[in-house]
């Protein structure tokens, strides 16, 4: 069971990486709904944390000039305000209930956009800006508010390239926050080290092959590619119903 939980976690997390590797979001939740089967929740959350921001800090430096700060402040501003009550349900609640009611609205939300509903006129502002603030709680509790806070980026930046670089800059902040949360509460432990040193090199390659997918993609395909990951990771956050 350790080999097999070792390789798929190499694999899931080299297709996760790859896909946020084009996109700029999905590296943890994508990966987190499989990996639970392997590894206890409470030590793979902090351990793909700290790969996922190595990775995010990686395209926050290489592609900086692509970053829209405006839409980045008010994306990180709200989502720090939601964390720390995600992190209070991570240390004692059970996730299940959060990852179901995440995955539900995941899907809706996919759904809607793939049909084409949201091109004819945007929400109220006031929206978007709530989902950022439960985009951070889902943040501290699962490190998965990303389909919450890309509902945002994906409505407000067109560009893809400055929708992965913004979004990156976004996570780097949260995970930064998030990690030293972490130190402070004594999280960190002895088995999450080898699943810190096998994921940051498939990270890596994972990240290599999406930046040259990423190149490829016209804007189009790519935004629709954006929900068709949201409505996959619905889908995957919705296992503890068939338990």
């Amino acid at each position: 069971m350790e080999i097999t939980g070792y390789t798929v976690y190499c694999l899931i997390l080299l297709l996760s990486h790859l896909v946020q590797g084009i996109t700029g979001f999905g590296g943890i939740v994508l990966a987190l709904p499989v990996l639970v089967y392997f590894f206890p929740v409470k030590t793979l959350i902090p351990a793909l944390v700290v790969v996922n921001l190595v990775q995010t800090m990686w395209f926050t430096a290489s592609e900086r000039r692509h970053i829209q700060p405006g839409h980045a402040k008010s994306i990180v501003f709200l989502s720090l305000a939601g964390l720390p009550f995600g992190y209070a349900a991570y240390r004692f609640l059970p996730s299940e209930q959060l990852k179901i009611g995440l995955g539900i609205f995941v899907i809706m939300v996919a759904v809607w956009n793939l049909n084409g509903f949201t091109l004819k006129r945007r929400a109220p502002l006031f929206y978007y800006h709530f989902l950022n603030l439960i985009g951070g709680f889902i943040q501290g509790a699962l490190a998965s508010g990303g389909p919450f806070l890309v509902i945002y980026a994906a409505r407000m930046i067109e560009d893809k390239s400055a929708f992965r670089a913004t979004l990156s800059l976004i996570w780097t902040v949260l995970n930064i926050v998030l990690c030293i949360t972490y130190t402070a509460t004594r999280v960190w432990n002895a088995d999450m080290v080898p699943l810190m040193g096998l994921a940051l090199p498939v990270m890596a390659t994972g990240t290599v092959l999406g930046i040259v997918l990423h190149e490829r993609i016209p804007q189009k395909p790519f935004r629709s590619l954006v929900f068709t990951i949201l409505l996959i990771s619905g889908i995957l956050l919705l296992r503890p119903l068939f338990n």
